[in-house]
């Protein structure tokens, strides 16, 4: 399923003007809005269209620096997720792992940083699966094994230099 990069950004608009601003102070949903918006903003960047003469912005030519600056923003919103995740979820919450799932992901599609899309992911992984027994609410603790999985095989693919990764 192929989406207009246009309406991405459309979405990324909507959860920075609106669902982060109506958060107030709930660091689980931040947390979780950041990585949404990094999501958005990477799949602008992967987008094939993007490159297609009439890009993103309707214009002729995308500018030159637009990806870069693109890809400075959704690793921006990753690391402000990653950051509330760390200071505010215990390991094995779902919306914590899911955000270092997609964060590993975003680095391993970023020349020059399959090391650090490793390093995020078994790193995640290891601090998750050490608090894994705290976890007692039946759902979160399905939500979790399934993302830590993910992880798992996504650090097989990274290891192995692989395109076929998984995210939430």
């Amino acid at each position: 399923l192929q989406v207009n990069p246009k309406l991405h950004l459309i979405f990324v608009d909507i959860v920075r003007d609106y669902l982060i601003p109506n958060a107030r102070s709930d660091a689980e949903q931040i947390a979780f809005y950041e990585r949404m918006k990094g999501d958005f903003i990477r799949y602008v960047i992967i987008s094939p269209t993007y490159s297609q003469p009439k890009c993103i912005l309707e214009i002729e030519i995308a500018p030159p620096g637009l990806r870069d600056s693109l890809h400075n923003e959704a690793n921006n919103c990753y690391l402000t997720a990653k950051q509330l995740a760390e200071e505010n979820l215990p390991a094995y919450h779902p919306v914590r792992v899911g955000i270092m799932l997609n964060y590993s992901v975003f680095c391993f599609n970023s020349k020059s940083k399959g090391d650090l899309a490793l390093k995020v992911a078994k790193n995640a992984y290891e601090d998750a699966l050490a608090d894994y027994d705290q976890l007692h609410n039946e759902q979160m603790r399905t939500d979790a094994h399934a993302l830590m999985k993910s992880l798992q095989n996504n650090m097989k693919h990274f290891s192995k230099g692989s395109s076929e990764v998984e995210e939430t």
